[in-house]
């Protein structure tokens, strides 16, 4: 279930925002929608990323981890 989100908005964010509305041929509520749904999907990829960052720096310091990866074929699906 939806739920109403109010936001405040200077005038110059709001024009912006309804110009591209317009020029999407959207409403306004949905261009914003939009917008923080790809925002949201880029945090999440960025947060995968520097998470898979950290266990791979982990692992090439820690050899325990290291031969965990090795036994696991770690990497496969990377043309290795």
């Amino acid at each position: 279930m939806t739920s109403p989100l109010s936001i405040r908005l200077d005038d110059r964010l709001r024009d912006d925002l309804e110009r591209e509305a317009n020029a999407r041929g959207v409403p306004l509520s949905r261009l914003v929608r939009e917008l923080l749904e790809e925002g949201v999907s880029l945090a999440r990829r960025e947060r995968i990323r520097a998470d898979g960052a950290s266990v791979a720096a982990y692992a090439a310091g820690a050899p325990e981890a290291r031969a965990l990866f090795d036994g696991a074929g770690g990497g496969q699906g990377h043309g290795e």
